[in-house]
């Protein structure tokens, strides 16, 4: 399989080339230009406490120093989430804390923001002026009996003698734009022999390719201890934390020939990337997109096949991201569509071009996208109103994946129709990416340029019907001519009672429905649910059963039902039979 894929990557070089080798030659000398020029450091040092008896490291000593700090007396200097997509980072359990410059120490004051329903920040204020280099010491104890969440996996959390975290979750950065080269140290001294520090920007010791922004830098991953280490061709490597039920450097190898030949689609490959595995017993299967890198979680159910979707998609945002770089940043829900609408469209599409997965790995995928979204009782819900019940339904949420990607495989077909298979959605995307690599905003309204360009008006209006919450239908043909459509009867999502009662705690049973599949199976109105879960996969899938660890009065109980309702026709896709 992966020599089929150096035979595609060999294949799109020639077709691509030479547009694709001018764009990453200019990328590549305006990066050794960048590199020339003196820029200000952010250096972090992560010093993890050894291991206890349970293999649970306790806390970890974190200092920050940044360089080129310029701040006035009363002004912003540090921040740290302390919410991020609705997950409780570490921000209020800081301890130790110290903030010192080349005067003294800064005493700097608290203020605590609310940027949206699912974002909040802790802001450290200067009470004098500040000019030049800032150093941050403090210590982040890490709770080994948290519960594992369903969640994006940014918490910091520690198994199997190592710990693991999102930036976002624990480094404080310096509250201003100016970008700074990361350089990453790890110092394992009171940790003992043989720990192993990885970050987004590789193993060991380490210093960004480029200098970052702050909000970039709160997207570099961090996992130490023991991991398991895999080094892979161009800069490719991963580290995973746990036993995986397989062995997990086939499937890195697999990921690393993909992500060699999205290098080669999209015309420019970072010089080094990395995928981060981490076990979470109740939601297993997700991901979340990182800096030049993504993290995964698995258990012991997970299957390799079941996760190379996961690897495809997520490995897409380090390319595409979103417009306005808004992809998991505050406020950044309702240009969702974009980033991972394409991530959804790509993750089946570029694997299926490469040889890399089957035709019928190719529409099991699609059709669980399509089945997700034509059976979706939310279906018309506008865009504008997504952020508001992104993490509060799991049928909002999915919507943007969903939506998104049928949207892109119709206009694919249009631009296709169009210019007579001359041109496709592939340059449009490429012409967003050409604008963000020369600096220029990649938006909207960019997207609406290119558009109209290729459709005219007609493109327009089928945009806006989109965002506006229109039912989105490619052609039959739209995946290819080996593909059609075709209609099912398949049923809806249905917990039936309120997905309300599963955003707060203590999680009460309220709003059941009467006839419904969890009302036959027992469930109760003021029952407690202990479990937690992920709905988005489940949406997908017609036949997984829901399992439900309830409350009642003194009783703790299991109740198992499939979480479906009324029956739907909805659009799937097949093969085209052969003669």
């Amino acid at each position: 399989m992966v020599m089929l894929v150096r035979n595609a990557v060999l294949a799109l070089a020639m077709t691509l080339a030479p547009a694709s080798a001018t764009a990453a030659n200019a990328a590549n000398a305006a990066n050794a230009a960048k590199r020339a020029e003196p820029v200000p450091e952010l250096t972090i040092t992560l010093a993890p406490a050894a291991p206890s008896a349970t293999h649970a490291v306790p806390y970890l000593d974190v200092t920050v120093v940044a360089q080129d700090v310029h701040r006035r007396a009363g002004e912003d200097l540090l921040r740290l989430a302390l919410v991020a997509n609705t997950v409780v980072t570490s921000a209020r359990d800081l301890q130790g804390l110290s903030i010192a410059d080349g005067e003294g120490t800064i005493s700097a004051s608290i203020k605590d923001i609310e940027d949206d329903g699912s974002n909040r920040t802790r802001i450290w204020q200067t009470p004098r002026a500040i000019d030049g280099t800032v150093t941050i010491h403090y210590r982040v104890p890490i709770d080994a009996g948290a519960p594992p969440l369903a969640l994006p996996q940014y918490e910091i959390r520690t198994e199997a003698d190592g710990f693991s975290a999102a930036g976002n979750a624990f480094i404080i950065v310096p509250a201003d734009q100016i970008t700074r080269r990361a350089r990453i140290h790890w110092d394992f001294a009171a940790y003992g022999a043989g720990g192993i520090g990885v970050s987004s920007f590789g193993v060991g010791d380490v210093t960004s390719s480029e200098p970052l922004p702050a909000a970039r830098l709160d997207s570099v991953y961090y996992m130490a201890g023991r991991p398991g280490v895999f080094r892979g061709e161009g800069g490719f490597f991963a580290a995973w934390q746990g036993a995986p039920p397989f062995a997990m450097a086939p499937l890195m190898d697999w990921a690393g020939a993909l992500h060699r030949y999205y290098g080669m689609f999209f015309g420019n490959t970072p010089p080094s990337f990395g995928v981060f595995g981490r076990t979470n017993v109740r939601n297993p299967g997700s991901g979340i997109g990182l800096t030049d890198s993504f993290a995964f979680t698995y258990n012991q159910t997970s299957r390799p096949e079941e996760l190379k979707s996961l690897l495809a998609h997520e490995m897409l945002h380090s390319w595409v991201r979103s417009l306005d770089d808004s992809m998991d940043a505050a406020g950044g829900l309702d240009r969702s569509w974009f980033g991972e609408g394409l991530a959804v469209y790509y993750q089946r599409l570029l694997p299926y071009r490469a040889g890399m997965i089957s035709a019928e790995a190719f529409l099991g995928d699609l059709n669980q996208t399509a089945a997700r979204y034509y059976t979706n009782i939310k279906i018309n819900v506008p865009n504008a109103d997504i952020p508001a019940g992104f993490w509060k339904d799991t049928r909002i949420r999915v919507l943007p994946y969903d939506r998104g990607s049928l949207y892109f495989a119709a206009l694919n077909a249009s631009v296709r129709k169009a210019t007579a298979g001359r041109r496709s959605l592939d340059d449009l995307v490429r012409a967003m990416l050409s604008a963000r690599n020369a600096g220029k905003p990649m938006n909207e309204a960019l997207w609406r340029t290119l558009v109209r360009a290729e459709l005219g008006e007609r493109g327009i209006a089928d945009l806006d019907a989109m965002l506006a919450g229109g039912t989105v239908t490619p052609p039959s043909d739209a995946f290819g001519p080996e593909f059609h459509r075709v209609r099912r009867t398949l049923r809806r999502f249905d917990l039936g009672f309120d997905p309300a009662s599963l955003t707060v705690r203590p999680k009460i049973v309220k709003g059941l429905i009467a006839g419904s599949e969890a009302a036959k199976a027992g469930l109760r109105n003021g029952d407690e649910i202990l479990n937690t879960f992920s709905q988005d996969g489940l949406q997908g899938d017609q036949t997984r059963l829901l399992t439900l660890e309830i409350k009642r009065g003194l009783e703790t109980l299991s109740i198992r039902y499939l979480p479906r309702g009324e029956f739907v026709s909805a659009w799937q896709w097949q093969l085209v039979s052969k003669k």
